[in-house]
């Protein structure tokens, strides 16, 4: 049982880092309802590594032009990771002790669900990522920093951004995928050296097989996004916060 633990983390971390409704959400949700230990917040991010592995993998040939071609994508991206990670740095602490309820989740994904389908509606989807300039990467960049919040989503903050700067739903996901590498990298490598140096109550086989699972399920989940954006609105996952993020709200009074 306790080696299943972080296997099933995985995998939905997998599952739903690249869609948007929030992976740190459906963390504590599940560890809440199967009333499992709390590993923390920098088990979490760790996980994110085996995301970030699929990631790159499965990106490799944007990479590969953004590094050879595309310097000036390269350098948007850098400034778009900016205040994503100073604003996480600074408020880890919270995030990690009052940023974990049930109650704040569930209106997390209600509301930015909502403003996920105000903006794809209102969004004029005609803009590639050759058309992406210097302010569009620092309105998705400020936008990432809600993603603190569980229940935000970082995909879902970034990708709504993006369609707010009229981005088609694809190339929304495709820069906000490509922005995630650096974020979720630097995050990740920092909280696996603090599980290193202070164990939490996981083994290292324990995390090995969180980030393994979140790796074979997180390259699926990317390679559905990027496909269904091409064809679909975003529909199905407001749908989805709405749903979960109302029950979540009635469990939470329910059970006071």
């Amino acid at each position: 049982m306790e080696a299943l633990r972080p296997v099933v983390l995985g995998i939905i971390q997998g599952l739903t880092e690249f869609i948007p409704v929030s992976s740190s959400a459906h963390l504590i949700i599940v560890r809440e309802f199967f009333h499992w230990e709390d590993l923390g917040l920098s088990f979490d991010m760790a996980i994110h590594l085996g995301t970030l592995l699929a990631l790159i993998l499965y990106m490799w040939r944007d990479w590969y032009e953004v590094i050879t071609k595309r310097r000036d994508l390269l350098f948007l991206i850098i400034v778009a990771t900016i205040p994503g990670a100073i604003f996480g740095l600074i408020l880890e602490e919270v995030a990690e002790s009052y940023f974990r309820s049930l109650t704040l989740i569930g209106l997390a994904m209600s509301i930015f669900g909502i403003v996920l389908f105000s903006v794809d509606r209102k969004s004029s989807h005609d803009r590639t990522l050759k058309d992406i300039k210097l302010k569009d990467a620092l309105i998705i960049g400020f936008g990432q920093i809600l993603a603190i919040i569980p229940g935000v989503s970082r995909s879902g903050a970034t990708i709504t951004s993006a369609l707010l700067c009229g981005f088609k739903r694809d190339d929304s996901a495709r820069f906000s995928f490509l922005l995630s590498v650096p974020i979720i990298g630097g995050a990740g490598l920092v909280s696996l050296l603090k599980i290193i140096r202070n164990p939490v109550s996981v083994s290292i086989t324990g995390v090995s097989l969180g980030i393994l699972s979140s790796f074979i399920f997180g390259y699926i989940a990317v390679h559905f996004m990027l496909n269904y954006l091409k064809r679909h609105n975003t529909n199905i996952f407001v749908y989805y916060r709405l749903i979960l993020g109302v029950f979540l709200i009635l469990f939470s009074v329910i059970k006071r």
